[in-house]
């Protein structure tokens, strides 16, 4: 199985590709710098072993010319960035010179020839350069069978064939392997820098109905598969239902409310229900099709944990029955942890979100009651201190030369200024006359005036009297309420005493009297009455009970 097309993440991938193509830069120069040092002992070998009547020497030195020129545009080309075109003209002079050479040199030409093919090209120019060079041997070894010389103790044609079809097979076989372990690390490294990706985007996100969906739409573009979902296991536990969906389809699935049973013959079921990875393809039975998902060859569904607990799962759908392997399907275990965690962490702010909620609206609720419940002390005060000063008619006590007297008169200018504005008043127009309110709570209940001698201190003066206004509020209500108290003891107990009169007393007659008498001298009332007698209601409405309906 193959790892899924990665559609981003060109970085590790490129740098891969890079490490690959400087591997093949470097062999090319090697090539190309041993091409020269081989040509140039060639020339000499040859020149001193040649004779220079045949012509041999002169041919060889044009031939190590145009070697070496070769050589040195394979370096110029490769150093340009021009890889193929040098690849393809240093195969060609391999193939060429294991095509010319003589017998002795065959098969270094050759071998260079089929490993540069295996290693730089692909498989087109190694199918030709073996062709080439192999073919090139074989035809040697047909024309020594017909000419009935051919030998296979001595033959070196055939030694030479075999040697580099070993050769060919060997290092192509190799090359392949490496290229392929290089293209599953690139896959490999580009699948986690894309999980990497996708969890330092999901990270940012403290909403759950945030967090999901970008989740599964990631999954989709960034990995490159067909659909991915999110389930969530409800309440009671039982039920797996989608939480989050890819694309128009899982729009209309989302619009459905589609879920499953947890422990059902289906892989989101299974996986809710063991807390197992479950990897089904179209064709194995525990594989449920959608009607909507019709594209769909394999799937994988992976558990979500907040702890040890089960909370849901992550399903992921692919075209390709082989997308999922080992590598992928761990990295997606990697993904499905982090969702797990950034699903907890998004419930946890929900929950602080609301309870900050609640909070302030407890907050909110608790100051408007205690406001309300300040505004009616505010007002039962002042209601009280109102008929407690109206019903005894108090109006204060004068302090003049040590000789405390009723105070009968208007309030003075600086005492009334002080109640009205709440604030000390100093006059200075009347010998430093200090004036403080009385105040309980929010309320005046009434002001002190004191006139200090001249030689004490303003600020000791204010500070005094706000302190004694401030204690003489709270007793001044405290009295009041003490004698209130006392009056209404007062008043059960002649009430009390009245009824007491009742158990003596055997005619009607006698009540009523006693008990004219007894409110007449309780409430100093001059004159009274009692009546006795059924009264018809004004409406003339009875429910035949005696009682008047409402």
């Amino acid at each position: 199985m193959t790892l899924p097309s990665i559609r981003s993440a060109a970085a590790p991938a490129s740098i891969a590709n890079d490490r690959l193509t400087q591997m093949r830069v470097r062999y090319m120069m090697i090539l190309a710098g041993f091409s020269i040092i081989i040509s140039g002992v060639g020339t000499i070998f040859l020149m001193f072993t040649s004779p220079e009547t045949d012509g041999i020497r002169s041919t060889t030195t044009w031939g190590t010319v145009f070697y070496l020129l070769v050589s040195a545009g394979v370096i110029w080309l490769t150093r340009s960035g021009r890889l193929l075109i040098a690849s393809l003209i240093m195969i060609t002079l391999f193939i060429i010179a294991s095509l010319v050479t003589p017998n002795q040199w065959v098969l270094l030409a050759g071998t260079m020839a089929v490993v540069s093919a295996a290693t730089l090209s692909n498989f087109i120019v190694f199918a030709i350069t073996n062709f080439a060079v192999l073919g090139s041997l074989g035809v040697r070894i047909a024309m020594d069978v017909a000419a009935g010389t051919f030998l296979f103790s001595t033959n070196t044609d055939l030694v030479a064939l075999l040697t580099l079809l070993i050769i060919s097979i060997a290092v192509r076989y190799f090359v392949q392997q490496t290229e392929s372990a290089s293209a599953e690390s690139r896959a490999s490294t580009a699948l986690l820098q894309n999980i990497s990706d996708i969890g330092d985007a999901l990270a940012r996100l403290l909403n759950v109905r945030e967090v999901l969906p970008r989740a599964v739409e990631m999954i989709r573009d960034r990995l490159g598969f067909y659909h991915a979902q999110i389930f969530l296991i409800d309440e009671t536990g039982t039920s797996a239902r989608l939480a989050a969906s890819t694309g128009s389809t899982g729009q209309r699935l989302f619009e459905r409310q589609h879920s499953l049973p947890v422990g059902s013959k289906s892989v989101i079921g299974q996986v809710t229900a063991t807390g197992q990875i479950v990897l089904a393809r179209d064709t194995d039975p525990i594989y449920y099709r959608n009607e909507l998902l019709p594209n769909t060859r394999a799937e994988v569904a992976l558990p979500l944990f907040d702890g040890d607990k089960i909370i849901g799962a992550l399903d992921v759908q692919s075209r390709r029955p082989d997308a999922f392997n080992a590598e992928s399907v761990q990295a997606l275990q990697v993904l499905a942890n982090l969702l797990g965690t950034f699903i907890r962490n998004a419930r946890l702010f929900e929950a602080q979100e609301r309870n900050a909620r609640d909070m302030k609206r407890l907050y909110l609720d608790t100051e408007a009651s205690l406001r309300e419940n300040q505004r009616l002390n505010q007002l039962l005060t002042r209601q009280g201190w109102q008929e407690y000063i109206g019903k005894r008619q108090i109006v204060g006590f004068t302090l003049d030369d040590e000789e405390s007297t009723l105070n009968e008169e208007n309030w003075s200018d600086a005492a009334l200024r002080a109640a009205q504005t709440r604030q000390a008043i100093v006059d200075t127009e009347d010998n430093h006359l200090v004036a403080v309110p009385v105040m309980l709570g929010n309320e005046v209940i009434g002001a002190i005036e004191i006139e200090p001698s001249e030689e004490s201190p303003e600020a000791d003066v204010l500070e005094m009297a706000r302190s004694v206004a401030q204690r003489l509020a709270l007793t001044l209500d405290k009295a009041r309420l003490f004698e209130e108290s006392q009056e209404a003891a007062a008043a059960e107990q002649r009430i009390n005493d009245i009824v007491a009169r009742y158990q003596t007393i055997g005619s009607v007659d006698d009540l009523l009297k006693v008990t004219l008498a007894e409110l007449s001298k309780s409430l100093g009332a001059q004159r009274g009455a009692i009546r006795l007698g059924a009264v018809e209601p004004l409406n003339g409405n009875d429910n035949g009970n005696g009682e008047a309906q409402a």
